[in-house]
């Protein structure tokens, strides 16, 4: 029997978080293959943002500039997916969720919203609060908000205790698990989740921990959310036959 030539193709928005596309990656591939049995059809494209741009949006807000080189780094990135035969989109990472979807749309290409899948986890555990672990350019952005689950700010020195941990990890800091319990911990509140909503710390904590109702990995849900759509893909064409 021939391979199915319509199943959907995974295109992957790196760069923004090299380690997070490569966790992504890794993530669809052995949860696809798991089920499936093969490996699903992916194609990553590493969009080149420079150190400085990629500081700008994990330590604080980015300016109007670099706002604007962020989206033309994404939009070109999507365009060389398609170019390549991505047929569906997705970015690990949550600052530039609305300007991938945007510019996904802009291709006619379907996107797979990493902030839905997110949110859909808190409202399955049965919480609708949850306290936003985050860049200060995604709280900013209020991408969490307005989505029928309530978005609850950590004090200020734990923003600042996660600033500085994003901007280890970044650098390459190798270490920060304790950290993060550490944070996760004193982040939790009763009656809501604790979502870790930066990609860059996103596996940091075991998997145990990641996967409890109350504790939501953002980039956990993409990679989720990725190979259903990926499956609905292969139950299309098989229905449909080869």
């Amino acid at each position: 029997m021939s391979e199915p030539t319509a199943q959907a193709t995974l295109g992957i928005i790196g760069g923004a978080g090299v380690g997070a596309s490569a966790l992504l990656y890794s993530d669809v591939a052995a949860r696809f293959r798991a089920v499936h049995g093969r490996l699903p059809r992916i194609i990553l494209w590493n969009a080149p943002f420079s150190d400085a741009l990629e500081h700008a949006f994990t330590g604080g807000a980015p300016d109007e500039k670099e706002a604007r080189a962020a989206e033309r780094l994404v939009g070109e990135a999507v365009a060389r997916l398609r170019e390549a035969g991505a047929s569906v989109i997705a970015m690990p990472c949550n600052s530039l969720q609305q300007v991938a979807a945007a510019a996904a749309a802009e291709c006619g290409a379907p996107f797979i919203d990493m902030i839905a899948a997110t949110l859909a986890a808190v409202r399955a555990g049965g919480h609708d609060a949850a306290v936003l672990l985050a860049t200060e350019a995604t709280r900013a952005a209020g991408i969490y908000e307005g989505r029928g689950v309530e978005i609850l700010t950590p004090p200020r020195e734990l923003r600042e205790e996660l600033a500085t941990l994003i901007g280890a990890v970044v650098s390459g800091a190798p270490d920060g698990d304790l950290a993060l319990r550490s944070l996760v911990e004193r982040a939790r509140r009763p009656g809501a989740a604790v979502v870790v909503g930066c990609t860059d710390i996103c596996g940091l904590l075991g998997e145990h921990e990641a996967g409890e109702d109350v504790v939501i990995d953002s980039l956990g849900c993409l990679g989720s959310a990725c190979v259903e759509s990926l499956s609905d893909s292969v139950a299309r064409t098989a229905s449909g036959g080869d």
